[in-house]
């Protein structure tokens, strides 16, 4: 009987860490698009520090938001609801209605309930950041073919104030965390608008920078995948003017997201191979039948050599 009673105390306990987490978790999301903000924040990848500010509001028409590097080539993008702007110097060049850049900060999506079929989440006790008292929230995976997640949550705002991204073996790969954060302060119309203006720049601009749906006109197929992986999006993508479009498809357990690319290659011309990392995203080339195959994600290495190597032509 007591060993029953203490089984059962286990178990509701999980179940009540599991429920505190996912609150949390949504709240934190809310947060972010919500809450009016003007932060600094550092960004540790690659043994390399990077300083950012971000800048958000929520005005009647949508989100407005602001990046700048504080650091190393003076970098800007600019988001609203329609349109994304970012602007780079090095090769002074203005790109507008892009897809929206790859974001310092997670987007953990509401359905928590799926994702809880391929990650553990565990609310791991408060915690201090930046002098704030912090709620720390963990995502684990269940397999070794995707990452982990930790979160630092301030327990007023729901705001997150520091960010983990660790590998199979519990790790940070990237850390992102708050140096100075105003929450809920009146941002200034000045803190929205681009110190660069772009003059004497080359602009990029693309009409249709929404994605399109998935098809089922794909001729390529991915025999192997993370349970729970799903294809969220295929289109045609020319990578090269001089080039056939590539068939480029999008799968994603609703957490973690992979791309694969499958490109003809042009007569004479050799295939690249072979794995290459960039901090926490990897990617991994391959032949297959006289193509380019290319599986690229913020996953592990052993997840985008096995997806690529399972990429074949539908029978």
């Amino acid at each position: 009987m007591r060993w029953l009673v203490v089984v059962l105390l286990t178990a509701a306990g999980q179940v009540f860490a599991q429920e505190s987490a996912r609150q949390w978790l949504d709240e934190m999301s809310s947060a972010l698009e919500t809450l009016d903000y003007d932060g600094t924040f550092v960004y540790l990848h690659d043994n390399k520090l990077e300083t950012m500010r971000i800048v958000h509001q929520l005005t009647e028409g949508g989100e407005k938001e602001r990046l700048v590097s504080l650091t190393g080539s003076p970098r800007e993008v600019l988001r609203d609801d329609r349109v994304v702007t970012c602007i780079m110097p090095d090769n002074k060049s203005v790109m507008v209605g892009m897809s929206r850049p790859r974001q310092p900060f997670p987007v953990v999506p509401r359905d928590l309930d799926t994702l809880s079929l391929y990650y553990d989440l565990e609310d791991a006790g408060e915690g201090r950041m930046t002098g704030h008292m912090t709620r720390i929230i963990k995502i684990t995976s269940k397999d070794a073919l995707r990452y982990g997640y930790r979160f630092w949550i301030d327990r007023d705002t729901r705001m997150l104030l520091k960010f983990d991204l660790t590998g199979v073996d519990g790790k940070a790969i990237e850390q992102v965390m708050f140096t100075s954060l105003g929450v809920g302060e009146r941002i200034p119309e000045a803190a929205l608008k681009p110190s660069l203006s772009g003059d004497g720049y080359t602009w990029y601009r693309q009409e249709n920078s929404k994605p399109k749906k998935t098809s089922g006109t794909a001729g390529w197929t991915v025999d192997r995948l993370p349970v729970g992986f799903r294809m969220i999006n295929f289109q045609h993508k020319r990578m090269r003017q001089d080039s056939e479009p590539a068939e480029h498809m999008v799968f994603s357990d609703g957490l973690a997201t992979v791309s694969v690319y499958v490109e003809k290659l042009a007569e004479g011309e050799a295939a690249v191979t072979g794995l290459s990392s960039m901090g926490a995203v990897n990617a991994y080339r391959a032949q297959v039948d006289g193509h380019q195959v290319t599986v690229i994600g913020e996953v592990p290495r052993d997840t985008v050599q096995m997806i690529a190597r399972s990429v074949g032509r539908k029978s």
